[in-house]
């Protein structure tokens, strides 16, 4: 994946990102995520168990696909 086309796809809307391993990442809007030139930093939707926030970082090289969400 490279960043100018996934900063593209979350400002259209709510996007699942799938990694190379099926994991699978929500992004609602831009707010939770900064996109650097070798990973995103992703907030999560819900805090962890302890009701703590903290961003995943996920690879670019390692994303396979984008899907835009219907908004809610």
């Amino acid at each position: 994946m490279d960043r100018e086309t996934l900063v593209k796809a979350i400002k259209a809307g709510p996007v699942m990102i799938t990694m190379n391993d099926g994991s699978e990442y929500v992004i609602r809007s831009s707010e939770f995520a900064i996109v650097d030139d070798i990973a995103a930093h992703v907030l999560p939707e819900r805090p962890d168990v302890g009701g703590r926030l903290r961003s995943e970082i996920l690879a670019l090289v390692c994303m396979v696909s984008i899907r835009h969400l219907v908004a809610q």
